[in-house]
């Protein structure tokens, strides 16, 4: 039975990642195109091509560990979406480090020119101070799972003054920013839970879809009052902190220079949000698509302790994934970025910069906007 399995996961594996053997003669055409003048020459009928051997059509950059937060991706990926949406070769990057999801993005398109389109994942709160900070990164913001941030601090009591609050390194200077009075210092993310509990940190850097949840069920578990977790969600839509969009999905710049790279983008951007329904009307197929894609992908995981291995946990994460998808739909799809809500959150986060242009970073080129009727 396990035999089987492997076998199975094994071939659905390979089917998604296999070359196209019929795109070898435009492969070798797109691959000249793009070699001598440094970006697409044509338009294509369809997106149904690959290119040589070592760059696949589609790379991704997830901003971490194959988990429920990509469920839609799972979705897609396991129930051969991508590929009904024309793409026969997709490639999913290595975990990343915190912070470096653009930097990836940028160091794998310029090392595989032929890719047509490099996607990545990461928050706007990050997104947009690196790409301030380095232009040259020349990557777009096109879509987004997450309308608004998860993001949270979590600890066991209120906080008090001096206190130190363990986050991510990416986002030490945000946290500290927001809590003056507490000292904010860069933490082992796969450890968070643990050092909470552990005391090693009196507050921790946490997401409300995720460490939250399993906080919840750990303390159940040892019979510890679930009121001593206090969860403090920065982002209350009034008058805190302007985060903007979570797991936002952003662009290498080429990726949205001509009409077959347009195409490619469109392709794996149908086939995630087709996904994402796929995870909204059947969350429990959903968490079946996520364990496959786990062992498809083989992404490290980093020991983390964020999870708890019930599966009422696994349908609770989801279904607080879910209704943060569903905060995206505008007009006739999911992941939609407003243009508004862009601004006010790269305002609020590049505050004390000088001539800052609301939209920074912000698709202009209209790749995902809803179509008017």
């Amino acid at each position: 039975m396990i035999k089987s399995v492997l076998q199975s996961v094994a071939a659905k594996r390979d089917r998604i990642l296999a070359h196209s053997a019929s795109s070898a003669s435009f492969k070798k055409s797109f691959q000249q195109n793009v070699l001598r003048h440094g970006r697409c020459s044509g338009t294509l009928s369809s997106f149904s091509t690959a290119t040589d051997g070592s760059s696949p059509e589609v790379a991704v950059q997830l901003d971490y560990y194959m988990s429920l937060q990509f469920a839609g991706v799972a979705c897609a990926l396991v129930n051969d979406i991508y590929q009904a949406k024309g793409i026969n070769k997709l490639q999913f990057l290595p975990t990343c480090p915190v912070g470096l999801e653009a930097s990836r993005v940028r160091s794998f398109q310029n090392a595989h020119p032929t890719t047509m389109a490099t996607f990545g994942s990461v928050e706007q709160n990050i997104f947009t101070p690196t790409l301030a900070k380095d232009p040259s990164l020349n990557v777009t913001a096109v879509a987004s799972m997450f309308r608004r941030s998860p993001l949270c601090i979590v600890s066991l009591g209120p906080l008090k003054p001096g206190d130190t609050i363990g986050a991510h390194e990416d986002t030490v200077e945000l946290l500290q920013r927001i809590f003056p009075e507490q000292k904010v210092v860069a933490s082992p993310r796969g450890t968070k839970n643990t050092d909470l509990l552990e005391g090693t940190y009196a507050g921790i850097q946490a997401y409300t879809t995720t460490e939250v949840p399993a906080l919840q069920h750990i303390l159940s578990g040892r019979g510890m009052d679930l009121d001593s977790l206090h969860v403090e969600v920065l982002e209350d839509g009034i008058d805190g902190p302007k985060l903007g969009y979570s797991q936002m999905l952003f662009a290498s710049n080429e990726s949205l220079e001509c009409p077959d790279r347009r195409q490619a983008s469109t392709a794996f951007l149908e086939g995630t949000f087709e996904g994402w329904q796929h995870a909204i009307s059947n969350p429990s197929k959903a968490i079946e698509a996520v364990s496959e894609a786990q062992k498809m992908l083989q992404l490290d995981d980093e020991s983390n302790d964020h999870w708890h291995s019930s599966l009422t946990f696994q349908k609770e994460m989801l279904d607080r994934m879910n209704d943060h998808v569903k905060e995206t739909f505008l007009g006739d799809r999911l992941g939609v970025l407003s243009p508004s809500r862009w601004s006010e959150a790269t305002e609020w986060l590049l505050e004390n910069e000088n001539d800052v242009d609301p939209l920074l970073g912000l698709d202009s080129t209209n790749l995902w906007q809803p179509k008017v009727s």
